[in-house]
C-alpha cells in the first residue's frame, strides 16, 4: 500500500483549509481551486496565475483549463516542450472573483492578502527551483511573501532572485493581455522558461514514467475516431487513456505528455478539451445523440495533404498501439469502456488510496509507472 508522504499530508490539510475558507464575500459562490490536479508536489516549476477564470478553473477545478486563457496557456507550454507534469500550477487568489454582473474580475489587495498565506505554504511545500508569475497581480502578490521591486513591464522574461528561487515574471495568457504582449512574444517568454528549466536540470536522468515517444494528441484522437467510425466524447477520453496504458505496457514510455487525471467518470485527458480538438481537427463533426456528445470525421473534409500529414505523424510503433486498442475496444459501450479504464493499474492505484487512506484524489494525475510495478 502506498503511504502518504509528510508533504502529501500537509497538502491535504492545506486543501481542507482552502476549501472551508469563507473570508472573501464575493468569492463564496466560487470553487476553491486547489487540489491534486495542480501538479506534482515535487515539481521544479511553480506557475502562479491571478485567479481562477469563471469559464475555466472555476468550472474544471484545474488551473488554466477550460477557457480561452487556459487554451492559450496549454498551447504555449506544449509548443516549448513543457507539460503540466513539469509544473505545479496555482493562483494568487484561489477563488474566482466576479463583478456585479457575474463576469470575471481582478482580485483586489484585500483578497490577495487573504490568500497570501495559502500561496506561501504552497511554495514552501512544493519547493520549486523556478517560480513563474503570470500577470501583474500575481507578481504583486509575491511582495506579501517576500518584498521585491520588480515591475512586470521591465521585469518580463528576466531571471530574478526571490525567496531563494529563480523568479521569472510573464504576462497573463488571457486575450486582454495579448494586446500588450502578443502570442508570439509570449511564446518566446515561455521558451525562456523552458531553456532555464533545462539548463538547471541538464545531466539529470528523465523519469521514464513521463518520457514520451512524442506524437500530437490530435493525431491519436483522429486515428481513434477514424478506426471506430464514431465515438462519444466520453469514450474518446477512455480510449486515449487505454492507448497510453497499452503503449506503456509494451515499451515503458508514454506516447504524449498529455495530462491525464482522475475524475468522477474515470480518466480525463486535459488536451482533449472539446474546443481544442475541434480546432485541431477541421474534419471533426460533433452532434448529440441520446444526451451524449458524439464525434465523427467527415471524409469529404479530408484533403490529400491532410491525409499525408496524418500518415506521417504516427510512426509504425505508435500506430500499432493505437490500432490494437481500437480493434479491442471499438465495440465497447461507454459503461464497458469505463470499467476497462477502472481496472488498469494507474486507476487501481488511485482507487486504493481513496478507499484505504480516505484521500481526495479528484483530478490527481495518473501515474503510468504503476503499470510496470503491477507486472
Amino acid at each position: 500500500m502506498t503511504m502518504r508522504t509528510p508533504t502529501e499530508t500537509q497538502f491535504e490539510a492545506l486543501m481542507e483549509e482552502v476549501h472551508s475558507c469563507v473570508v472573501c464575500p464575493r468569492m463564496n459562490g466560487s470553487q476553491r481551486v486547489l487540489g491534486r490536479g495542480c501538479g506534482r508536489l515535487d515539481s521544479p516549476i511553480l506557475i502562479i496565475g491571478e485567479a481562477p477564470g469563471r469559464l475555466g478553473a472555476d468550472t474544471s477545478s484545474l488551473p488554466f483549463h477550460g477557457d480561452k486563457a487556459g487554451e492559450n496557456f496549454e498551447t504555449l507550454l506544449e509548443q516549448v516542450g513543457l507539460s503540466r507534469y513539469d509544473c505545479f500550477i496555482t493562483n494568487a487568489a484561489l477563488c474566482n472573483p466576479k463583478d456585479e454582473k457575474g463576469n470575471n474580475s481582478t482580485p483586489n489587495k484585500y483578497e490577495l492578502g487573504n490568500c497570501s498565506n495559502f500561496l506561501k505554504r504552497q511554495i514552501d511545500l512544493v519547493n520549486p527551483r523556478i517560480v513563474v508569475t503570470l500577470g501583474g497581480q500575481s507578481l504583486n502578490a509575491l511582495r506579501l511573501i517576500e518584498e521585491h521591486n520588480i515591475d512586470l513591464s521591465d521585469g518580463v522574461r528576466k531571471k530574478w532572485n526571490w525567496y531563494g528561487r529563480v523568479l521569472i515574471p510573464l504576462y497573463h495568457p488571457g486575450q486582454r493581455a495579448m494586446i500588450h504582449r502578443s502570442f508570439i512574444n509570449q511564446l518566446v517568454d515561455y521558451q525562456f522558461v523552458a531553456e532555464t528549466f533545462r539548463r538547471m536540470t541538464q545531466g539529470k536522468k528523465v523519469s521514464s514514467k513521463q518520457k514520451p515517444s512524442s506524437a500530437p494528441v490530435s493525431a491519436i484522437a483522429r486515428e481513434l475516431i477514424q478506426s471506430c467510425g464514431e465515438v462519444s466524447y466520453f469514450a474518446l477520453h477512455k480510449l486515449f487513456y487505454l492507448v497510453e496504458c497499452e503503449h506503456y505496457r509494451r515499451y515503458s514510455e508514454r506516447i504524449t505528455t498529455s495530462y491525464i487525471v482522475r475524475q468522477k467518470e474515470g480518466p480525463y485527458v486535459t488536451e482533449l478539451n472539446i474546443k481544442k480538438i475541434k480546432k485541431a481537427l477541421t474534419e471533426l463533426e460533433i452532434w448529440t445523440q441520446n444526451d451524449r456528445l458524439m464525434l465523427g470525421l467527415n471524409p469529404q473534409s479530408f484533403s490529400f495533404l491532410d491525409e499525408n500529414q496524418n500518415q506521417n505523424t504516427l510512426d509504425e510503433k505508435i500506430r500499432g498501439t493505437v490500432d490494437a486498442v481500437a480493434k479491442k475496444y471499438s465495440t465497447f459501450s461507454d459503461a464497458r469502456l469505463k470499467h476497462a479504464a477502472y481496472v488498469t493499474a494507474p486507476m487501481r492505484q488511485i482507487l486504493r488510496r481513496e478507499k484505504n487512506q480516505r484521500e481526495n484524489m479528484f483530478n490527481a494525475p495518473l501515474d503510468f509507472s504503476a503499470i510496470k510495478a503491477a507486472g
